[in-house]
């Protein structure tokens, strides 16, 4: 049975991993969202077979960010096969960020950074996310960055440029602005260390199997927002592409595996 078929049926695609990339959690600053405490989001995790989800709390990218790492630490420690974290950073309290990066990453579940440059008020490549950049790129981590509009993508890759070795996922790969996925394809193929993830709350129909067909699926990778946005439409988009299973396995979880180095440990 093909995964079509086995989601057409409601049944989890238990033979392959799937992890979210685009996850947060807690409280957001201006609108109610429901089921955002961390056993709400592994209860529509698993209505949909999703093994493992990437986070950022909400109160890291809006408000404070040491207090909404605290939130994101907590989720890793307390359901450690669950959820991974990004470590935030606020470019408008810079001195604090060599202090923050490293009190993170002391904890085994905080895996890679996220940026939020609309949020913050600034461009992706604005000089107060360098260490950010330095970090990713010393520990060949994943970056995961806001991308809205042409202007941003254009920037990841001029970061992608600089910083080689950092593994660079472009949140919403643009967003449907125009222009804008049309450039984050390529940024992509011309960046060994880009990614574009599909986390969306609307989409064109066709633009998943449009974006494998032009940057190919192992550069593309699993993202629902949740607990922001419903997980499944985007669950949807995958299982039912017109698209190999192969596709989306890659696009599912292995991709992501391979950017953590999961593959590596498991071999170890």
């Amino acid at each position: 049975m093909d995964i079509r078929e086995k989601a057409m049926k409601g049944l989890k695609l238990d033979e392959i991993f799937i992890m979210d990339c685009h996850a947060h959690g807690g409280y957001w600053n201006t609108q109610h969202i429901p089921g955002n405490m961390p056993e709400d989001m592994i209860r529509s995790m698993d209505w949909i077979g999703v093994d493992m989800a990437m986070i950022s709390s909400q109160a890291a990218i809006a408000s404070s960010n040491g207090w909404g790492n605290d939130i994101t630490v907590g989720m890793t420690l307390k359901y450690p096969d669950r959820f991974y974290g990004y470590v935030v950073i606020n470019p408008h309290y810079p001195e604090s960020h060599k202090e923050e990066i490293e009190r993170c990453f002391v904890f085994p579940g905080m895996k890679g950074l996220k940026i939020h440059p609309n949020t913050h008020g600034v461009p992706p490549d604005h000089y107060n996310y360098q260490l950010c950049y330095e970090t990713a790129n010393e520990k060949r981590c994943p970056m995961l960055i806001h991308t809205w509009g042409r202007d941003s993508v254009v920037k990841v890759g001029q970061m992608a440029e600089r910083y080689p070795n950092a593994r660079l996922i472009m949140g919403h790969y643009g967003g449907p602005e125009k222009g804008a996925m049309s450039e984050a394809v390529n940024v992509i193929n011309k960046h060994e260390n880009v990614y574009a993830d599909i986390t969306i709350s609307y989409m064109y129909e066709g633009n998943l199997e449009w974006l494998v067909k032009e940057a190919g699926a192992k550069k593309v990778l699993y993202g629902t927002d949740l607990p922001f946005i419903d997980a499944r439409p985007n669950f949807g988009r995958v299982a039912f592409a017109e698209i190999s299973d192969e596709d989306k396995t890659d696009i599912f979880g292995r991709n992501m595996k391979r950017i953590l180095g999961m593959e590596r440990e498991a071999r170890i």
